[in-house]
């Protein structure tokens, strides 16, 4: 209801934010299909090429935040809470950059990925649920609650996944085919990977919470 009157007194100003948390979902799904290709990526000049893409991705989500700040600074009115409205940008900018940090340990750590299998399924969970976060938004824009619910659901789902993932990436870590130091770097690799599953399970929560006061 808030949204339709905020609308009709400032339309084209109210849908900036929107446009902009599309923008942000957009950015990290982006941001997790280039870390599922340097997972499955052939050569270490393809790893490279591609590590690099995903620091401008982090660049791309810190200009969206910055451009959410700004409007949020030269708006009174807002189509939605403002503390929403920051909450919700930062918390997307927060997944994009432990996206890009789980890459950085995975380069710094040196490990070969064509060991962990495992790691694969972790990165599409990963890609499938920033996924859901696009269409979630886009919801959002348009006030399509029921998406926004089914959408919620389906990240409760990937969440799940995650879990699942991290259970059997666990028990093929203690098989006996890993030594202790590869067991401690392939654990943290994992726990920020489940840490960005989290998180995106943390933004659709958000997203359920606006629509619910939005009604």
């Amino acid at each position: 209801m808030l949204r339709k009157i905020i609308r009709a007194i400032i339309p084209s100003k109210g849908e900036v934010f929107f446009n902009l948390f599309v923008a942000g979902a957009e950015n990290v799904h982006q941001t997790a299909n280039i870390f599922a290709n340097i997972i499955s990526a052939k050569d270490k000049a393809t790893e490279a090429q591609l590590s690099s893409e995903l620091r401008q991705q982090k660049q791309k989500g810190l200009e969206i935040e910055k451009k959410v700040m700004v409007e949020l600074n030269n708006q009174f009115i807002t189509p939605i809470d403002r503390g929403d409205i920051q909450e919700l940008s930062v918390l997307l900018l927060k997944l994009t950059k432990r996206i890009v940090k789980t890459n950085t340990k995975l380069q710094i750590y040196g490990i070969d990925i064509k060991v962990d299998d495992c790691l694969i399924g972790s990165a599409t969970t990963l890609q499938n649920i920033t996924k859901v976060l696009v269409d979630i938004m886009q919801a959002l824009k348009d006030g399509n609650y029921d998406r926004i619910s089914n959408d919620e659901q389906l990240t409760d789902e990937f969440e799940e996944n995650g879990v699942e993932d991290l259970r059997r990436a666990m028990k093929e870590m203690y098989s006996g085919n890993y030594d202790t130091m590869m067991i401690l770097k392939l654990k943290e690799i994992y726990k920020s990977i489940e840490n960005a599953i989290d998180t995106s399970a943390s933004i659709a929560d958000l997203v359920m919470q606006i629509s619910v006061k939005d009604m």
